[in-house]
Formats: structure tokens, sequence, C-alpha cells
């Protein structure tokens, strides 16, 4: 069997109850390693010091700078980073942003541990599983 790639993502929620929950989905697999950020200038200080990772779940609304926001800033640097966003407004989603770029995806809050798995595992692998 081959061994699997680890994988790095990049959680930022302004709301430390959403990150609680997406470390609970995830921290069952040794392969991940999450990085929590509270803000988007969290994030930006993560990216300027060299963090690297492989995913960005960015919530999209956050007080000062709002997850589509963070994702174009990071993508200045990394432009092949994929990025999640966690939102329980996908309607303001899309007036913001009329359609996700390549490696973009939405999941509706609240989620559960397998639908955050599983869109996890779809952009980073194009499979359902982790």
């Amino acid at each position: 069997m081959e061994q699997e790639q680890p994988i790095a993502i990049l959680a930022v929620d302004d709301e430390p109850g959403v990150l609680a929950l997406v470390r609970r989905c995830l921290a069952d697999d040794a392969r991940v390693t999450l990085i929590e950020a509270s803000s988007g200038k969290d994030v930006l200080e993560h990216v300027a010091k060299g963090t690297a990772f492989d995913l960005l779940i960015a919530d999209l609304r956050m007080p000062e700078m709002e997850g589509d926001e963070v994702a174009r800033r990071v993508r200045l640097v990394d432009p092949d980073v994929k990025v999640l966003y966690l939102t329980s407004h996908a309607d303001r989603l899309f007036e913001a942003k009329p359609q996700l770029w390549a490696d973009e995806a939405y999941l509706d809050k609240p989620f559960t541990k397998e639908g955050l798995r599983e869109a996890v595992a779809l952009l980073l692998f194009g499979r359902t599983t982790l």
C-alpha cells in the first residue's frame, strides 16, 4: 500500500467553536496538520512567514476581512492553493462571487464531520474520502 502524503490545512474562522469543530472533524487523520487562525490578518501573517498549506478553509463572513478577500490575498502568493468556504450565507457568497474559481468550493454551516471530510477530499484529491 502506498504511503499517503501529509496534508496541511489552514482554517480561519472568527468563531472559536467553528475552529474546534473543524479540528474535531479532522483530528483522527494522522496525515492532517491543521493550522488555525482567528482572522484574515492571522492568515496573512502565516503566509508572510512562509507557512505552506494545501487547503485554506475560510469562513466567508468575518469582521475586518471576509473569506473571499483572504483567499484572494493568499492566492497572490500561492495561486494554486485550494479554498473551501464555510458559510451560512451562500447567497452572499454568490453575490460577491457569481462564479467560484477552479479549486474552490463551499460548505454550508452547520456541517457534519462527514460533509467536511468529503469536501476536503474532493478539493484535494477529486474523491470523496480522505
